[in-house]
């Protein structure tokens, strides 16, 4: 899905860092985390829903709930790393890519064992009481 992005999104690339620099503003609307953007938030959230409804791994039912959002942050430091990214046809986001995508499907696989699940919901647990949520209903505002 994000190799798929990153051609639908390459025509854009050499605006990226200008829209960056609006968007990393916290105040800002195009912020990706400000309730302006929610909408677009909330159906990346969906897609990546999607896609884990259609893949065949077995998910910690705990997990499988936050996953979704967990992904949508994948793809933001995926899309900063872009932003940043000057080698030809973003080889070495595309390189980020592949390799991180196989890095974070074998955490996802191994969270249903005991040592490796207690780790990975810890790291739920934490953005949840940070306030984290990709949804400005339950989003933190303090």
């Amino acid at each position: 899905m994000l190799l798929a992005w990153l051609d639908i999104a390459e025509p854009y690339h050499d605006f990226a860092a200008q829209f960056f620099r609006n968007a990393a503003d916290p105040a800002s609307p195009l912020s990706p985390f400000s309730a302006e953007s929610q909408p677009s938030r909330d159906a990346v959230v969906a897609l990546h829903r999607e896609v884990l409804l259609g893949s065949t791994v077995k998910v910690d039912a705990e997990l499988r709930a936050q996953l979704p959002e967990l992904l949508w942050l994948y793809h933001m430091a995926i899309v900063l790393y872009w932003v940043h990214d000057r080698s030809e046809h973003a080889a070495k986001t595309r390189l980020l890519v592949s390799r991180t995508a196989s890095m974070a499907h074998q955490l996802v696989r191994m969270s249903r064992f005991r040592v490796v699940r207690s780790f990975v919901l810890d790291g739920v647990s934490l953005l949840r009481d940070i306030g984290w949520h990709s949804t400005s209903d339950s989003h933190s505002k303090e």
